[in-house]
């Protein structure tokens, strides 16, 4: 175990969903792939250890996203993510498809929902949309800060 705690953890993972395309993982990267719901939300048990990643995908095609994405499953990568990582998930329009209307919808607050604040969302030309959220805080905050900065508001 010692020599587990002493190698450079991952600082980014890619959660696939089904067939929405094919990578090939990296050392520095955890990349899974996934084609149950149940399987979304124990996505980085034993892979990844809390505030080590800076960047985490989520990839699934339109047609699979009601099937595989479990919205209640972002909050459990939540501790997995540094203070300011990037959590994108890409919803993938794929050939002889439409997008779903409420794609956007459904991932912009799941993200919320979990605690992560949505920066971003671009749409293709073909539909498909890539939602990017960042963990909120700075490095060194603490409750005891907020509370100081609470109270100074309620005192002006």
């Amino acid at each position: 175990m010692a020599e587990e705690d002493t190698e450079a953890q991952p600082t980014t993972a890619i959660v696939v969903l089904g067939e929405a395309m094919f990578f090939k993982p990296q050392a520095h990267v955890i990349s899974i792939t996934l084609f149950q719901r149940e399987q979304f939300r124990d996505a980085l048990d034993q892979m990844a250890v809390h505030d080590s990643l800076d960047t985490m995908h989520v990839v699934v095609k339109t047609s699979e996203l009601d099937a595989l994405y479990d919205p209640e499953a972002i909050k459990e990568f939540y501790p997995c993510l540094k203070v300011g990582a990037e959590l994108a998930v890409h919803v993938i329009v794929g050939e002889n498809e439409t997008p779903g209307e409420e794609d956007g919808s459904i991932v912009r607050t799941s993200l919320v929902l979990a605690g992560l604040r949505v920066q971003d969302e671009s749409m293709g030309a073909d539909g498909s949309r890539i939602l990017t959220a960042i963990k909120p805080g700075e490095v060194g905050d603490d409750d005891e800060d907020e509370e100081e900065s609470s109270g100074d508001e309620d005192n002006s």
